[in-house]
């Protein structure tokens, strides 16, 4: 599973809030979890909207929702190569292969 994690309270006592995966599913019942699975239904999101693919929307949550209170990250190595570090054909090919359906 490729996956983005976001903790609140990452320094002292970090606590899960959501999981987002590269299908585009929330995981978790907190508050954080609801208004991502909100804006990501949202057509008229003005971000998250423009995003095709969970790929897109991994790396925007990875970067956007990292501000010090709330740290987000990937849920491992793997998961960070396949989304950062892939040139668009071989995720293409890794989608393909995975049989994954990553369509927002």
């Amino acid at each position: 599973m490729v996956e983005v994690i976001i903790y609140r309270d990452p320094w002292e006592d970090p606590e899960e809030v959501a999981r987002v995966t590269i299908e585009g599913e929330v995981i978790g019942e907190t508050s954080t979890a609801e208004s991502l699975r909100e804006r990501i239904s949202d057509d008229n999101d003005p971000i998250i909207s423009e995003y095709t693919d969970g790929r897109e929307l991994l790396r925007y949550i990875a970067s956007s929702y990292s501000n010090g209170y709330v740290m987000a990250g990937y849920d491992s190595e793997e998961s960070q190569r396949i989304v950062e570090d892939l040139s668009d054909e071989a995720y293409r090919d890794w989608v393909r292969d995975t049989g994954l359906d990553t369509r927002l």
